[in-house]
């Protein structure tokens, strides 16, 4: 007995489950119904219906000035220089202030360089000319000795055989040969050592000037190693072309924007927006916008400027943005600093009492469009005329009223008409 009332008290629970779970069954069937409904054959449907399209896009970024006097790399300034030192984003300068230096260690060494390369150079000039008088010197004093020799043979010549052998005359004769090949020689060497003479000092010359123009352009970059400011202002840093501030031991070239000095009467702001997000984006939409300091104060401007392309805005990012200005109606110059960060929102559309679809239910080929109403006699096909479009919801101008019913997918070839 005991066991089987242990068994049906088993049972009963099991029963009361089964009984919770059909329950369960039949409810989720009528709300399936509801949704699809078995008239519907399974097909997701919507009803059609007029409201208001608003299509809102969200961007951020930070203010900028309207009006800014850019610092750059003196112009001037020539080869990569390292920069040593910057000073602080954001700091308050009068004009004449030094904002950044070079590091002027490699241009003084070089000139250094260039300046012994230089005084060498005019040392060998000075023994070049020591050697070529010394030379000069030499040959002047063969070429006297040599003529005094030849005027001796030639006062002294007897051709008398009666007093020299015939052996004796033609020794004679040969040495005064030798004596005027030998003037000869010593005449053209006069000559050819003074034009080598003048060639190789035009040669030291020429390195010298080499030299001096590599000086020149080493003591002009050296004055120019300070970056000052123009005029008074808020330094603001300006990124390089991988997105960074510039910092200490950056490599610097002549006319590289390194900050700027804006003109805080007036800002505007620079804004980015993602790029599977921009549909609808254009120049002169209304924006709203809040500054991350100050969510609760709403500030109105204007698209003014959008950018062609989409691109990364660091380095080797997958994501593209579209950098678009906004023109603020008012500038707070009390709260409105160069780099602070705000939200916005573009407003891309605004209509009102429009007929709209997800655009899931659109359907189209060749550049038609058309939807699947629902009839009596199943779903029918219907060409619509769209109009402006978000990113999950179209306007349909033509071929659709309110309360009619779509479907969401394509319905079954036995549930069309």
């Amino acid at each position: 007995m005991i066991g089987q009332e242990s068994k049906r008290g088993v049972l009963k629970p099991v029963k009361a489950c089964r009984q919770i779970l059909a329950s369960v069954f039949v409810v989720s069937a009528i709300g399936l119904s509801g949704c699809g409904g078995a008239d519907n054959a399974g097909v997701l449907t919507v009803e059609v219906n007029r409201s208001d399209f608003k299509v809102d896009i969200p961007a951020s970024g930070e203010l900028e000035a309207s009006n800014s006097t850019t610092v750059n790399v003196p112009t001037g300034l020539r080869g990569p220089q390292s920069l040593a030192w910057i000073i602080d984003n954001f700091s308050e300068v009068k004009a004449g202030d030094v904002v950044a230096k070079m590091d002027s260690t490699r241009e003084s060494f070089k000139l250094e360089m260039e300046q012994l390369d230089y005084d060498r150079l005019g040392l060998d000039s000075q023994i070049q000319t020591q050697k070529d008088k010394t030379i000069d010197k030499s040959l002047n004093t063969d070429t006297k000795v040599t003529a005094q020799e030849q005027d001796l043979a030639e006062r002294f010549f007897s051709d008398d055989e009666r007093v020299y052998t015939k052996i004796d005359i033609i020794d004679q004769m040969r040495n005064q040969d030798y004596l005027e090949a030998k003037m000869q020689f010593y005449d053209w060497g006069l000559g050819q050592h003074g034009s080598q003479a003048q060639a190789e000092q035009e040669l030291i010359k020429l390195k010298q000037k080499g030299h001096k123009a590599k000086m020149s352009r080493y003591s002009s970059n050296l004055k120019q190693m300070e970056i000052v400011a123009p005029h008074d202002g808020l330094f603001v840093a300006q990124a390089g072309w991988n997105g960074a501030l510039p910092v200490a031991g950056d490599m610097m070239w002549s006319g590289m924007t390194i900050g700027l000095l804006p003109d805080t009467s007036k800002m505007q702001a620079k804004l980015y927006v993602l790029e599977s997000e921009a549909l609808g984006l254009a120049v002169g939409k209304p924006v709203t916008l809040h500054l991350d300091a100050y969510p609760e104060l709403p500030i109105t401007g204007t698209l003014t400027q959008l950018d062609a392309l989409a691109k990364a805005k660091e380095q080797d990012s997958p994501v593209n943005y579209f950098q678009i200005t906004v023109t603020l109606d008012k500038t707070l110059t009390e709260i409105m600093q160069p780099g602070r960060q705000v939200n916005a929102m573009v407003h891309a559309l605004d209509l009102n009492d429009v007929v709209t679809v997800p655009n899931q239910a659109l359907f189209q080929k060749s550049g038609e469009y058309w939807v699947y109403i629902k009839t009596s006699a199943g779903f029918a096909k219907r060409t619509v005329k769209l109009g402006n479009r978000s990113l999950n919801r179209t306007v349909v101008t033509e071929g659709l009223e309110q309360g009619d019913v779509i479907a969401l997918t394509t319905p079954p070839k036995r549930n069309r008409v």
